[in-house]
């Protein structure tokens, strides 16, 4: 075999190979692709996204009428309003601290109708699962009272910082009711509370942990 022989060999076995390589190259890089196709759960180690939502209800509404606030028709007129704190994150964990308040009318509304006697009463709970509550306030007298109330993280607690802390993938809650009550005397002629509306609105406001 000459010398041309040999090289035309040689560079058909070469062309042989390149094409050989490109393709399974090819077919190894396509593969690789498909190994990032469909649905697959991504590890964020550097930034993520904290969802905090704080749902509301209406505020709590309550008027004393002639239907439901006079002698011949009297009984208790109660109202409620609710929020609900919800947290979601991409992150390994997250961590976020808030206050509940209570947020009564800035000038009185009702007035004692037996002086020194609650006549409107706040009452406050809080779950975790919408189903079992705990009570924070029971019957506070706010028959005078203006302004904010700071609700408490739990019954005769001095402490207003409420936690809320979830992992990836699960959902956190905190659920908060708030109940007042226009309270009824069979004994009493409470005619100087008669068509009264009252309005009080729970809040929440995130603050620093």
């Amino acid at each position: 075999m000459n010398k041309k022989s040999k090289t035309i060999i040689w560079l058909l076995i070469f062309i042989f190979l390149t094409v050989l390589f490109s393709s399974i190259a090819t077919y190894a890089y396509f593969s690789a692709r498909e190994i990032y196709r469909g649905t697959y759960d991504i590890e964020v180690t550097s930034k993520g996204v904290d969802t905090l939502r704080f749902d509301s209800s209406d505020d709590v509404k309550i008027e004393a009428n002639a239907k439901n606030f006079t002698r011949q028709f009297g009984h208790d007129v109660s109202a409620e309003a609710s929020i609900h704190t919800i947290l979601d994150t991409t992150n390994k964990e997250a961590t976020y601290c808030y206050e509940i308040s209570m947020i009564l009318p800035d000038e009185e509304v009702f007035t004692y109708s037996k002086p020194g006697t609650p006549e409107l009463l706040l009452d406050i709970s809080k779950s975790n699962d919408d189903v079992n509550y705990e009570q924070i306030i029971s019957k506070m007298d706010i028959t005078t009272k203006t302004g904010t109330i700071k609700v408490p993280i739990s019954k005769d607690s001095s402490e207003y910082k409420n936690k809320i802390t979830t992992r990836k993938n699960q959902t956190a809650y905190a659920y908060w009711k708030a109940k007042i009550t226009l309270v009824w005397f069979n004994d009493t002629d409470q005619v100087i509370n008669d068509e009264k509306n009252y309005r009080a609105t729970i809040k929440a406001n995130i603050i620093e942990c």
